[in-house]
């Protein structure tokens, strides 16, 4: 029992304690949020910054049809059929989605031609031969871009079901329970050219299936709960700008980072940070740096590791960071470098 009591009281006064410090560092201590890029598993090599996207998938056999015009075919059939369907809309939404997306990444620039179709008389299933050196370096030089994307091949295959069926409700009698469903299977390929390259530098092959069903007891809501033919084929091409871009893209998540104060009242590196002035404040914490007592220069070891980072020099920032850990121990500094070790470990990866 008095053993217990011990023990009890002995964690008591190490919560206390870590209570004491934490309520100590608070006020010597910032928090900002920073966003991390992590990078995407197919990203493209760091010498490719900009691209020309263009398109080759479409030959006569696509079309820009009509929305109603489609769906009222479909509904003749009895909405139970099975049919390749090559819009030109959707074909082109992927070239116009990805460019956007790829844009928006922060990670590429990006040129649409107006003139962004190759000619095409091969069957839309067949793959085409790939483009010559010549054909891409004219495109990168006219674009002023480092690489040429282009979608090769695509095309949508939809398959829709219809069904219903009379049940007895007590209440109201005969009534009708209709079902319907909407899939929509899509194929593209895309090659990835860099001038000066004999072959192309990424290929990428995409196929998948995107399904709506519903269940009413009309026909009206049944279909107004279910996405249009032509709808329904463009969403296609932008779940294929999506996952490409995915690929291709990396993607950003907000961290939270912290930083030493050294006059909490009025803190000049702070006001710094605050203005995004990281090489003014790199250059004020640098001067503490030179500190002779221990527990300045390590905390503006630290600092400096986080503007290091700020500035995406991860070896930077981990090289301050085991300065200030060597300097005077503390915790912080300790989890830091273990942030920045998963980093650099993932963009190895990706390398």
């Amino acid at each position: 029992m008095r053993l217990l009591k011990k023990i009890i009281s002995s964690k008591s006064i190490t919560i206390f304690l870590i209570g004491i410090l934490l309520v100590s560092c608070k006020g010597n201590f910032a928090l900002l949020t920073i966003e991390n890029a992590r990078p995407a598993t197919d990203e493209l090599s760091a010498d490719i910054q900009s691209i020309t996207l263009m398109n080759r998938s479409m030959n006569k056999q696509f079309d820009n049809y009509q929305e109603d015009s489609l769906q009222l075919y479909f509904y003749r059939k009895g909405f139970q059929l099975s049919q390749i369907v090559l819009d030109s809309v959707s074909s082109d939404t992927i070239v116009k989605g990805l460019a956007e997306l790829l844009y928006e990444s922060g990670r590429y620039d990006v040129v649409v031609p107006v003139d962004r179709n190759f000619p095409r008389e091969l069957p839309y299933e067949i793959l085409p031969d790939t483009l010559s050196q010549k054909q891409v370096s004219q495109i990168c030089r006219d674009y002023n871009t480092d690489a040429l994307i282009v979608l090769e091949r695509f095309s949508t295959k939809v398959m829709t079901d219809y069904s219903s069926e009379k049940y007895q409700n007590p209440a109201t009698g005969i009534e009708h329970s209709h079902y319907a469903s909407l899939d929509v299977k899509y194929g593209a390929f895309f090659r990835i050219y860099k001038p000066g390259e004999k072959l192309p530098v990424k290929e990428i092959a995409l196929t998948d299936t995107i399904y709506w069903e519903s269940i009413d007891n009309t026909q009206f809501k049944l279909f107004s709960k279910l996405p249009s033919i032509k709808q329904a084929v463009i969403s296609a091409g932008i779940k294929v700008a999506l996952e490409v871009d995915e690929k291709l893209s990396p993607t950003w998540t907000s961290e939270k980072r912290g930083y030493f104060l050294f006059n909490p009242k009025n803190d000049r590196g702070q006001q710094l940070i605050n203005e995004n002035k990281y090489d003014e404040a790199r250059e004020y914490w640098s001067e503490l740096a030179q500190s002779k007592n221990k527990k300045i220069r390590s905390k503006a070891e630290y600092n400096l590791a986080l503007v290091s980072e700020l500035n995406g020099d991860i070896d930077g920032a981990m090289e301050w960071g085991l300065k200030s850990f060597y300097s005077y121990y503390r915790y912080q500094t300790e989890m830091y470098l273990k942030k920045l070790k998963v980093r650099k470990e993932a963009i190895q990866k990706t390398k």
